[in-house]
């Protein structure tokens, strides 16, 4: 006697997949995948396409069972597209000990790429991976468990990262021939002593990584975000750009920090800035040597955050205050839609003294420009006193010659709250 088929056996698993694409709720999902059969790989894709899982020194060895499992039936490792690997301690993450004092098992208080990242096989849909808490103490094996298993790669983040040379982070980069996206948060080389307790500056310049002996950047990144120091950020534009490669660069995040880092940043972007549509200013401290003026495709340019000081204070180090007007007269494109600007307002003096001594002349008259008439939003995000904010905008709109341009340029304008994240 033969079964009948069940009704979800007889439809094609492409129909399920369309309709299950239609959700974006992660709860949602996980039902979904526990109602029959045919459902379970259609949910578990959907989901695995919206979380990150998270690989820490608590979970490891549950999650290399799954590994292990996955080579011998379907199990959800080989649907994980976002991928998350803390080899952090106590700071990253909370430690719990046993009764006696003891680690748990499958509870570390550090873990080593080195011991586990060659053992992460059979992961072929990972696309975006974050590996934290990278230290110099990482040999070659990690960089070649990256190549075996992570080689479809192409967003790569890289967080807490303390490497002995640069050298070391160009063997992990190269594990990552696909690479479109690359985000660097508190990257530092030479172990972390920016100059190794050298005094003397032509040591220090014989020490420094020689370009001719660099690879080349991958060729295809499109995202660029370096959360990092000053020698680190002109070290990495002065990489990029030594190769001559002319990089599909669509969106950038760094700093502001030097004269000299900030040449090396206008050199790359005279080289690949025209194709840049967002562009991200960080760390404002310094904005000579800053040229935009390459990057004609610009849509939106955040600007923050700039620590606001009192009128009254010393006029050199009242550079922040014009800081964003100096940024825009360099801004040469037609296209910019979004503005940003963080100003921090401080609590220790008058802030109305903090507020007018910002540069909101120039900043209204860069925008009455022709460059900028398709502006649709010019986002201010203040640390608190938001209204005293917006009657200052008013008061300087006021002063407009044009008062036709008063209601337009008052729209463009919205301020509101922004707390550090």
């Amino acid at each position: 006697m033969s079964l009948r088929p069940e009704l979800s056996d007889l439809l094609p698993t492409e129909i399920y997949e369309h309709i299950i694409s239609f959700l974006n709720h992660p709860f949602t999902l996980k039902s979904c995948s526990l109602t029959c059969k045919a459902w379970l790989r259609p949910s578990w894709k959907a989901l695995f396409e919206l979380c990150t899982i998270r690989i820490h020194r608590k979970n490891i060895d549950a999650f290399l069972e799954f590994v292990e499992l996955n080579a011998r039936t379907l199990t959800f490792i080989r649907l994980i597209q976002h991928l998350h690997v803390e080899q952090g301690g106590s700071r990253r993450l909370p430690v719990s000990e046993s009764q006696w004092g003891l680690q748990e098992m499958g509870d570390y208080e550090i873990f080593q790429f080195d011991d586990f990242l060659h053992r992460f096989v059979g992961l072929t849909a990972v696309r975006t991976l974050k590996l934290g808490w990278v230290r110099c103490d990482t040999t070659e094996f990690t960089s070649a468990g990256l190549r075996s298993n992570f080689a479809r790669v192409t967003a790569l983040d890289l967080d807490s990262m303390i490497l002995s040379s640069p050298e070391h982070f160009f063997d992990i980069l190269g594990a990552f021939p696909l690479l479109s996206s690359l985000s660097l948060s508190g990257v530092l080389f030479n172990g972390g002593r920016l100059y190794d307790g050298l005094d003397n500056w032509e040591e220090l310049d014989a020490r420094r990584t020689e370009l001719k002996s660099t690879p080349p950047p991958p060729s295809n990144l499109r995202e660029l975000h370096a959360n990092v120091t000053e020698d680190v950020t002109e070290f990495l534009f002065s990489w990029i750009t030594y190769h001559d490669i002319s990089l599909p660069m669509r969106s950038l995040a760094c700093g502001l920090f030097s004269e000299s880092s900030n040449a090396a940043l206008s050199k790359f972007l005279a080289h690949s800035g025209s194709a840049l549509e967002d562009i991200m200013i960080r760390d404002a401290h310094e904005s000579t040597n800053l040229d935009l003026s390459p990057c004609i495709n610009i849509h939106t340019l955040e600007i923050g955050c700039i620590h606001l000081q009192s009128s009254n204070g010393d006029q050199r180090e009242r550079s922040s205050e014009i800081f964003v007007t100096d940024v825009l007269q360099t801004v040469t494109s037609q296209k910019v839609e979004y503005i940003k600007i963080i100003l921090a307002i401080s609590d220790y003096e008058d802030v109305d003294d903090q507020i007018y001594a910002f540069d909101w002349h120039g900043l209204i008259s860069i925008l009455r420009r022709s460059q900028f008439k398709d502006v649709d939003l010019v986002e201010i995000l203040v640390s608190g006193y938001e209204t005293a904010v917006e009657r200052v905008i008013s008061e300087y709109l006021l002063d407009l010659d044009n008062a036709e341009q008063r209601p337009a340029l008052r729209a463009q304008f919205q301020v509101t709250k922004w707390a550090r994240s």
